[in-house]
């Protein structure tokens, strides 16, 4: 019955699932078996499945079956869901002690938000990380279509994986992805309003660092600056990224993942090349029409990134005439403050926390 339950959704939803996933049990520098579960797999959206979107999913490791399920997409646009998953809030970390410049090894992180929660990190817009077109027009990308892509996708996956269907589901992502997951919380909420299936359990989304209005982000920076002093994080750059490069462009590593073979040349953490058109210069409408829906909702922001400013940040906050539930006040991690925040509430129970996060830079690239 399930079976042809999922036949007639797929055929209602003129959907093929073009799509493949494999269970990793070991990866290249990490000893033994990996203490969570990781899929692998690619989900072909556009016309024809012309484009194929390869993400890494990561079960919670505490109740699969219970935990939210999170979309989480990276900035750039064009960096890489990789780069969340290791440098951001998945469950590895590089083990710059013990890796060698032709060997990078992993460690766990004990932070990771896979703790209590379900992750797929996206490879998207096409042309990041492992995702490819099958043909050159494929490539041919803006922020309107790559919302509508990653909404696509997220209908498909959830049609490949129908046990996540009814957990709590989230949108998140950083740095220009401020301006992507208001869009596709909007396409998901349209959707549930109009009926499309599979309907989607959605109760909130959340933002680190995001690009949401780019004058108001130009605007805030000589702000920023006099506020706080310059400092230089080309060397730090450098060691916190230069192993991914070695690990991700390892044939190795390519076939461990599931990789296919031939449909990227040289894997980069950020796609500089993309044939991207940045149509939307500002996703503050999106959050304001979001606001009558009721929706959970957290922004964060390193309090040192320059390019994205917390600055920017609250004031476009500020700009949605919330009612403040509570004060800014700090938050503590270990006895020591880690930032601080404060939390928005309107009457159809709809609340936004913004955080700020000590010494932290989020943004990509």
């Amino acid at each position: 019955m399930a079976a042809l339950q999922l036949f007639i959704l797929c055929v209602g939803l003129n959907m093929v699932l073009s799509s493949s996933q494999q269970i990793i049990t070991t990866l290249p520098g990490f000893d033994g078996d990996l203490p969570f579960k990781l899929e692998t797999g690619y989900i072909g959206v556009g016309q024809n499945d012309d484009v194929q979107l390869f993400y890494y999913f990561i079960e919670s490791e505490r109740s699969p079956e219970d935990d939210p399920l999170v979309l989480w997409l990276t900035g750039g646009p064009g960096c890489s869901g990789f780069s969340g998953l290791v440098f951001e809030i998945g469950p590895l970390s590089f083990d710059y002690e013990k890796s060698k410049v032709n060997l990078p090894k992993f460690l766990l992180n004990p932070y990771s938000w896979t703790k209590v929660a379900n992750v797929i990190f996206l490879d998207a817009p096409v042309g990041t990380g492992f995702s490819y077109a099958n043909t050159w027009q494929g490539y041919i990308m803006n922020d309107t279509l790559s919302a509508a892509q990653n909404y696509y996708f997220l209908r498909k996956w959830l049609i490949a994986h129908p046990s996540f269907l009814a957990n709590p589901l989230y949108i998140g992502g950083d740095s220009y992805s401020g301006i992507i997951v208001p869009m596709i919380v909007q396409h998901v909420s349209d959707g549930i309003d109009v009926g499309h299936r599979p309907r989607m359990n959605l109760k909130g989304y959340l933002l680190g660092n995001p690009l949401t209005d780019s004058t108001e982000n130009q605007n805030s920076v000589p702000h920023f600056a006099y506020l706080n002093a310059l400092i230089s994080h080309e060397i730090y750059e450098f060691h916190n990224y230069v192993y991914s490069y070695i690990w991700a462009n390892d044939k190795t590593v390519q076939s461990a993942i599931g990789v296919r073979e031939g449909t990227v040349k040289y894997w980069v953490r950020c796609n500089q090349s993309l044939s991207y058109t940045k149509d939307v210069s500002s996703s503050l409408a999106y959050h304001r029409n979001l606001i009558k829906k009721g929706y959970q909702v957290l922004i964060y922001s390193g309090d040192v990134d320059m390019k994205v400013p917390y600055v920017a940040t609250e004031a476009w906050i500020k700009s949605l005439s919330l009612t403040i539930e509570t004060g800014w006040q700090p938050w503590f991690v270990e006895g020591q403050v880690a930032g601080y925040w404060y939390r928005y509430k309107e009457k159809n129970n709809y609340h936004l926390t913004f955080a700020t996060v000590k010494a932290r830079i989020n943004h990509f690239p």
